[in-house]
């Protein structure tokens, strides 16, 4: 069983986001303080072990605050740059939504509700000590969910009649989306990569193609939905690229601890696919210039 110390140290390294290794040896260099700590206490003051060990942890810190800390240490200005995103998102969906109300008369109560959802998760998970969540996973998928609504809110600003208020307005959400897709990037291939460069060089190829197949199908549904109207089944296709591509990443991530060399071999057939639809949408200019 472990002592109190140990679940202590154990709470602290939880708070951060490093790679196995680097946890284990942050664990074992907070230990080795914290017992020096308390040994110090036993000795100058008289204390039992027990109060030496949790006059120890008072005088360290809570586990959250300390957690935090060693966080910003390890991946400077990431928080600042979340909180930065968070509130640029909050402020551009409310204006988006209140232009679009007075300006067009829509009132786009959903996109306004989770948009702001998700801004406002934007702002919790950096600001968090009271308890410990994946925040890689967690993370990401926030931020690939809150580029699309961004996405979303520039459809809605397309639609606005002003166009100097436009064009600042589209390249305020395209530096939100730019900033979103930036953060994915460094939070998969730097934050919580391993030593290994081949999985930094793997989890760039599939964000890379995702970006765009993901880009790509969205641009094709709302394009049918333009068209049609209305929803219909044959839109399910458009998802069904993104649906492979998540299921190949997933495949890659097992087989590249048993087998790197598979691993890039599936990773490269979402690189081919995106050359040959590439080469599809512009086909026309290059044969026929």
């Amino acid at each position: 069983m472990k002592s109190k110390l140990e679940q202590y140290v154990e709470n602290i390294v939880r708070h951060t986001e490093s790679s196995k290794k680097e946890k284990e040896e942050l664990y074992e260099e907070l230990l080795i303080h914290l017992q020096i700590s308390r040994d110090s206490l036993m000795e100058e003051e008289g204390l039992t072990p027990e109060k030496a060990e949790k006059k120890a942890m008072e005088l360290f810190g809570q586990e959250g605050e300390i957690g935090s800390q060693i966080q910003q240490a390890l991946f400077p200005y990431r928080k600042e740059l979340m909180l930065t995103l968070a509130i640029s998102s909050i402020i551009f969906t409310i204006s988006i939504y209140l232009l679009s109300l007075f300006i067009k008369g829509d009132a786009y109560i959903g996109w306004l509700c989770i948009s702001m959802g998700l801004s406002s998760m934007l702002l919790f998970l950096p600001l968090n000590r009271s308890f410990h969540i994946n925040k890689k996973l967690w993370l990401n998928s926030l931020l690939v969910l809150h580029a699309l609504g961004q996405l979303y809110g520039w459809l809605i600003t397309s639609q606005l009649d002003q166009s100097s208020t436009v064009v600042g307005l589209t390249i305020w959400v395209w530096l939100n989306i730019a900033l979103s897709l930036g953060l994915v990037y460094r939070t998969t291939i730097y934050d919580y990569s391993s030593d290994e460069k081949h999985m930094k060089f793997l989890h760039g190829m599939n964000i890379t193609s995702g970006i765009i197949i993901i880009g790509i199908s969205l641009f094709l549904i709302v394009g049918f939905l333009i068209m049609v109207g209305e929803f219909h089944f044959i839109m399910l296709l458009y998802v069904s690229p993104i649906i492979v591509w998540s299921g190949l990443y997933a495949a890659q991530l097992k087989l590249a601890k048993k087998n790197t060399r598979i691993a890039f071999v599936i990773g490269i057939i979402p690189i081919l696919a995106c050359i040959l639809i590439f080469l599809w949408i512009y086909s026309p200019i290059l044969f026929y210039k």
